[in-house]
């Protein structure tokens, strides 16, 4: 090996002859170092390579769930569309107006307002109303959110109307239909003086001891006899109403008891001032005496009770 110098042995094969080759050490280190250092980037590039792959893979994937997150967005808005349009039914079908404002872009004209000597008789009652527009307006969380106390609106108000209805005598309070209506609500000629009176409820007659049923959800709070009523029962179904049942042979609940439409409350007799086994029906509305055919679903069916509802308050 020469001074300063390494000296390389290169032997291609036996039949040749070997050679020899003196190379500065500088030269081996520099090659070494390029050698090196390509390896070095070599991987480097190759993780940077396979970092920015699967990068990519992530947005891809990112970009695939955003798609299907939109697309279910969009089946969302239009399913919230169709719920809407559905709630608006429900509403016009419960008579309740939509109570949100900010509604505007409704156009509505100034022109001179007419003579009402112009206007039909029986249209100066009428009131402008401007047609329903469906709220479309802001993100579809805010719409949600819209639609959510729009619905539990809805939910209040069927829960009143139920509640209503529940507390509304509305069926004949007897139960089977071996009945009959023996006198209507309004002015007669009295069985007892032969003169002119009122008569403040409705007779239905059966035999004794036919079931006698309440007609609407409520609380017992009188049961008590009376020389007129005999022995009779009035109800207190809320809301104003309240219903009496006289001439019972017998009870079948006490006071406080709260009654279910449908439910026997006593039993048909001729107790009190009576000419004979009935049931004198009384409905008072405010305190004040009404027509029971008002509430009874079938009423206009028998010629007694449609007589009584078209001559309420009339003397024949």
């Amino acid at each position: 090996m020469k001074r300063g110098k390494i000296t390389v042995m290169w032997v291609p094969s036996a039949k040749f002859r070997a050679r020899l080759f003196s190379i500065p050490p500088s030269f081996l280190y520099t090659v070494l170092m390029i050698v090196v250092i390509s390896w070095v980037l070599l991987l480097g590039g190759g993780l940077v390579v396979g970092r920015l792959y699967h990068d990519y893979l992530t947005l891809q994937k990112q970009n695939s769930y955003l798609l299907q997150q939109k697309a279910e967005l969009d089946a969302l808005a239009q399913t919230m569309e169709r719920i809407q349009q559905d709630e608006q039914v429900i509403r016009n079908f419960l008579g309740l107006d939509r109570k949100r404002g900010g509604m505007g872009g409704q156009g509505q004209g100034g022109e001179p307002s007419p003579s009402l000597l112009d206007i039909a008789p029986k249209d100066l009652g009428a009131t402008s109303t401007s047609s329903p527009v469906s709220d479309q307006s802001g993100s579809v969380l805010e719409r949600a959110q819209r639609l959510q106390s729009d619905l539990q609106e809805l939910v209040g108000a069927m829960r009143d109307q139920r509640s209503l209805r529940d507390s509304t005598p509305s069926i004949v309070p007897v139960l089977g239909e071996n009945y009959w209506f023996s006198s209507g609500f309004g002015w007669r000629r009295s069985p007892f003086t032969g003169l002119d009176e009122f008569h403040n409820g409705l007779d239905i007659s059966s035999s004794h001891g036919t079931p006698i049923i309440a007609p609407a959800d409520g609380i017992v709070t009188i049961k008590a006899t009376d020389k007129y009523y005999g022995k009779y029962i009035e109800i207190d179904h809320g809301r104003g109403i309240t219903t009496l049942y006289g001439h019972l042979s017998a009870f079948n609940c006490n006071c406080g008891h709260k009654v279910r439409r449908g439910e026997i409350i006593g039993y048909m007799g001729n107790t009190g001032l009576t000419t004979g086994h009935h049931l004198h029906y009384l409905v008072k509305v405010g305190g004040r005496i009404v027509n029971p055919t008002t509430y009874i679903l079938n009423a206009r069916a028998n010629p007694i009770l449609a007589s009584s509802a078209g001559t309420e308050g009339k003397k024949e």
